[in-house]
């Protein structure tokens, strides 16, 4: 009931000519379908970044050692800014060896029209930007700087093998002989 005592249906009436969606614009599904996945890979990977990888699937076995590769030719500890370009670059890395793959699998690069394919294009201009930003991280190994102190240091506390060998026997009761 309304204050003015005439009743109010519960579900509003639609009107049949006017429609939901505003006019114009772009519509959901409209426009043509992609032929190959690189646009919506590299936007997934965006979003995902290759740290929600799970671990134990071979892209993210193959993400982590090209992350520890990296990280080892630039001498282990890197600052958070390297960190960060080296996520990005590992990103593209990915999308580069996915493209890379699926061009590898095509019949031929050219279209009937002669053209060049437009993701060889699209990997050429991810590639670019995988070498800018290797040179970023910069393209020279760097040795890992050594504490020499430190590193004697954790070598004595560290037993060597012979030392846990002679631990092991002296826990051991004897074994018992023949006779006994």
């Amino acid at each position: 009931m309304t204050t003015d005592g005439t009743e109010k249906p519960a579900v509003p009436v639609r009107n049949p000519g006017v429609s939901r969606r505003s006019p114009g614009g772009r519509q959901p599904g409209a426009g043509r379908k992609p032929t190959h996945g690189a646009a919506i890979m590299r936007r997934t990977l965006r979003a995902l970044t290759t740290r929600r990888l799970d671990g134990r699937s071979a892209l993210a076995v193959a993400v982590r050692h090209f992350k520890d590769d990296v990280r080892r030719d630039l001498g282990g500890d890197l600052t958070r800014t390297q960190e960060t370009v080296l996520e990005l670059t590992a990103q593209s890395w990915v999308i580069l060896s996915s493209l890379d793959d699926w061009i590898a699998r095509q019949p031929s690069l050219v279209t009937r029209k002669r053209t060049v394919l437009p993701v060889v294009l699209q990997r050429m201009q991810i590639a670019e930007g995988l070498a800018r930003n290797l040179e970023r991280l910069g393209l020279e190994r760097r040795t890992k700087r050594l504490d020499l102190a430190a590193e004697l240091a954790a070598l004595h506390r560290q037993p060597t093998v012979l030392e846990k060998a002679a631990v092991a026997t002296e826990a051991q009761p004897p074994l018992p002989g023949p006779g006994e």
